[in-house]
């Protein structure tokens, strides 16, 4: 069998959105090609940082020295052919070869205008190279994969559903000492809000919502640019906000399971994993009612528009939503690793 390549340099970044991804799968095959005869391999650019994985028995790494631009363009792809390998794109990464399949986990740069030209530019580059060379085309949401058959004119049978998953939370012991750095929130009294602070996450609603609401305490996780909330500085004096940064799984459990509501006002998202993990925890979940988040979510949770500041938050908590069993059920990084497993037994043999 032919091995199997799936390239790892995301893994040197923060394991959250994409690299939890590419980070829950790769963990699980580890155990699942046990016997198999699989040769699974996680090429990565070697470039000092260190590579975010527990010590792996069954899937080999391989650290490749490059410059940024030239591991995609030439070093992963001449690996590639060495080895006769098929290569497995899990974070949107595509390369010009035709012996692979590729997950592209959202198309917002070709629906939003809110990134720089030139990445965009890329960003075109790289879909229409995976329009062309990839095998399959697969995504984690039908509202992308409808989004990425319309923009890119990929037949909608060529393109498949790979769904994100919760269990990274189960083991996760919840870190109270997040309240130490924010003394002015009182566990069971905030409003909680997680994500990158890019445009469409729209967390300039939560700063709106915020100045409407100054009886109301908001705690934003994800950074400190201040920009991110709105167009000028004036998210600076919204007083009852509190932004802890970046908060690891521990911490971010512990905001999850003490928050009154758990808010998600993105105007566009692949998927969004923060509301499955605060299902996952028990937490109450409001929602913008856009992109994929009514279809993935259902009536689990409550919806509001993300356009509308004037929202009533204790009315919005107070709606009654159904339990949350059938989609924990649904979205499982288990079945996805499984998924993947008979994939790449097919793709070994090509």
């Amino acid at each position: 069998m032919n091995p199997i390549v799936i390239n790892g340099t995301v893994l040197c970044d923060n394991i959250t959105g994409i690299p939890r991804y590419v980070y829950e799968n790769v963990v699980r095959l580890d155990k699942l090609i046990e016997g198999t005869g699989l040769d699974v391999r996680i090429a990565y650019r070697d470039d000092g940082r260190p590579i975010h994985l527990p010590e792996l028995k069954n899937i080999r790494l391989v650290p490749l020295k490059s410059i940024p631009y030239f591991y995609n363009l030439a070093v992963l792809p001449a690996y590639l052919r060495r080895t006769h390998a098929f290569y497995v794109g899990l974070a949107s990464d595509m390369l010009l070869t035709r012996r692979s399949v590729v997950v592209l986990h959202d198309i917002r740069p070709l629906v939003m205008d809110t990134d720089k030209g030139f990445f965009r530019f890329k960003f075109w580059v790289h879909c229409l190279s995976t329009k062309w060379f990839a095998q399959r085309v697969f995504t984690v949401s039908d509202n992308q994969r409808h989004l990425i058959s319309e923009k890119l004119g990929i037949p909608l049978d060529k393109i498949g559903i790979t769904y994100n998953g919760w269990e990274h939370m189960k083991n996760v012991t919840p870190d109270e000492s997040i309240f130490d750095k924010m003394p002015g929130v009182k566990k069971g009294e905030y409003f909680y809000a997680l994500g990158s602070l890019a445009k469409h996450k729209n967390f300039k609603w939560i700063r709106e919502v915020a100045r409407r609401s100054p009886d109301k305490t908001f705690v934003v996780a994800g950074g400190k640019d201040l920009r991110a909330f709105g167009d000028d500085a004036e998210a600076k004096d919204t007083h009852n906000v509190f932004y802890p940064g970046y908060v690891s799984d521990a911490e971010n459990a512990a905001l999850m399971k003490h928050c009154k509501l758990f808010l998600h006002p993105a105007v566009f998202e692949g998927f969004g994993i923060p509301p499955l993990e605060a299902l996952a925890l028990g937490a109450p979940v409001a929602l913008a009612n856009a992109t994929c988040l009514p279809e993935l979510y259902g009536d689990t949770a409550r919806y509001f528009d993300p356009y509308d500041y004037d929202v009533d938050l204790d009315a919005l908590a107070a709606q009654p939503v159904a339990a949350p069993d059938e989609v924990l059920k649904k979205y499982s990084w288990d079945k996805t690793a499984e998924f993947w497993l008979h994939e790449m037994e097919k793709y070994a043999k090509q």
